[in-house]
């Protein structure tokens, strides 16, 4: 063998050797992303040794043991899609290994781990709580977005699907959510060189409520001189109550009063903290769901705003024995056109007595009447209203009480053959206003000789069947009138024969 092919051979023999000893480089992973179909890791790789076959795709075992998972032929098969692994419900790591024809193998590439989103939702809750490992090891990574496809399950729509941009920095976000709606989620991460890792994708459906859309607070009535009822109407069966709310000005600030419960067709509430004779007071009603969300809702259809109402006041301008002069006011809180009456309340009888207008004055007549009496007015809706209700409120009153007019004789003559004044007896004016009625007649030494309980029975001027002498005697009239007003008259009798 010449020298020349001697030196040849020897150069081939080293080159080979060089080749043989020389690893190629490692893999640069790009992405990991979770198949939204299969459900299972597309991976993704660039290479950057020519002299690469294959690859061998490795996965961590819950260990941290890196396990080899396939083999990838071809150095221009940059991608593999597992066939087993579990992206919905845990982090799945993976590395990638190049090799070259010799049987020489990269190091491991950088590893890269699927993104997991957790979530932590409750019935009634009204945001939904997602949080995830950070996306490491990505070229350019930018920031994450959040995907969201809703559909609302009460009318079957299906919305666009939303993203929300998160940063990079962030690994958790507070999403709210509605009511009846099923939501799919799912994140992406982004980098600068439109690389896109996706994480996996699940769905909730949040809590199923008849959302109410309307408030109507159909009356605020006046119940008493230190009362007032406050009803409320909206279109949700799962309405748990109404939360009333007073102020002294439309548009004041709200106190909350208390909780209107349900009825049969209605939420009700007696606010019992109140002057109406002295106040206009403002309720506001918002509905309150069984999961205890408020609804600030103000609009009825083709309406003004019908969730807050006054009460209807009526003004004391001035009270005699003989006329009550008042002011009336006015009642917009109806959904329909409404009217004003005057009436007459006397002993807990109650009188139609005329058409009004609002912020009139009238004088009303008394002068027949005893007892308790009481002008009040009430505001009615002209028709049906579109709930099929034609409701009314009424007013505080302006009362006085008047006593009856009693006569009491001051002497009698029983017995003395005349047929004349022979009985004792007192007279009212009015014995309607009577509801008790108590006579007692006492000697001038205090012993009780005559009672009664009846005004149609007097004294004869007897005690135990014989005839008293003639002289001074004491009466006492105690007469109850008025739903609890009282009178008491005393005074002396002469018994004359």
């Amino acid at each position: 063998m010449n020298v020349f092919r001697y030196f040849i051979l020897t150069l081939l023999v080293c080159k080979s050797a060089i080749v043989l000893a020389q690893d190629p480089n490692p893999p640069l992973i790009t992405r990991l992303s979770v198949n939204p179909v299969s459900q299972q890791v597309d991976i993704f790789w660039v290479n950057s040794s020519a002299q690469v076959v294959g690859y061998i795709i490795y996965f961590e075992d819950i260990s941290g043991l890196w396990i080899p998972l396939d083999t990838v032929f071809g150095i221009a098969n940059t991608n593999y899609t597992t066939s087993s692994a579990n992206p919905q419900n845990k982090i799945e790591t993976f590395s990638v290994v190049a090799f070259d024809a010799f049987g020489n193998n990269s190091i491991r590439s950088s590893a890269h781990s699927t993104i997991f989103v957790n979530n932590s939702y409750s019935e009634c809750d009204t945001s939904i709580f997602l949080d995830w490992n950070p996306y490491l090891n990505m070229v350019g990574m930018q920031a994450y977005q959040l995907k969201i496809i809703r559909e609302d399950l009460t009318t079957g729509i299906v919305f666009p699907e939303e993203t929300i941009n998160i940063a990079r920095e962030d690994t958790s976000f507070f999403m709210p959510v509605e009511y009846s709606n099923n939501y799919t989620f799912w994140l992406e991460a982004t980098s600068t060189a439109s690389y896109v890792s996706k994480s996996n994708r699940f769905s909730i459906s949040s809590t199923i409520i008849d959302v109410p859309t309307f408030s109507y607070v159909n009356r605020v009535t006046v119940e008493g001189e230190n009362s007032i009822k406050v009803t409320a109407i909206t279109n949700s069966s799962d309405v748990s109550h109404v939360n009333i709310y007073r102020s002294y000005t439309e548009n004041g600030f709200q106190f909350l009063s208390g909780k209107a419960e349900r009825q049969v067709d209605d939420y009700s509430f007696i606010d019992d903290l109140v002057i109406p004779n002295r106040n206009l007071y403002f309720y506001r009603a918002k509905p309150v769901d069984i999961c205890g969300k408020e609804y600030d809702l103000s609009i009825l259809a083709n309406s003004s705003d019908t969730s807050i109402a006054p009460n209807l006041m009526l003004g004391a301008q001035s009270i005699t024995q003989e006329n009550i002069s008042v002011l009336t006011g006015e009642y917009d809180g109806f959904i329909e056109e409404s009217h004003l009456e005057i009436w007459k309340e006397v002993n807990g009888q109650r009188t139609f007595l005329q058409n009004a207008y609002n912020n009139s004055v009238y004088d009303i007549s008394i002068e027949n009447d005893f007892g308790k009496v009481c002008i009040y007015h009430i505001s009615t809706e002209d028709m049906l209203n579109e709930l099929g209700r034609k409701d009314t409120v009424f007013s505080n009153q302006v009362c006085i009480s008047k006593s009856p007019v009693l006569y009491i004789p001051k002497a009698f003559t029983p017995d003395n053959g005349d047929i004349k004044n022979d009985i004792w007896n007192i007279t009212v004016n009015d014995e309607e206003s009577i509801e008790n009625y108590q006579l007692k007649v006492f000697s001038k030494w205090g012993k009780l000789i005559f009672e009664s309980n009846s005004l149609q029975e007097g004294w004869d001027g007897t005690f135990a069947n014989n005839f008293v002498p003639n002289g001074v005697y004491i009466f006492d009239i105690q007469i109850q009138f008025a739903q609890g007003q009282n009178l008491r008259e005393t005074g002396r009798i002469m018994l004359l024969r």
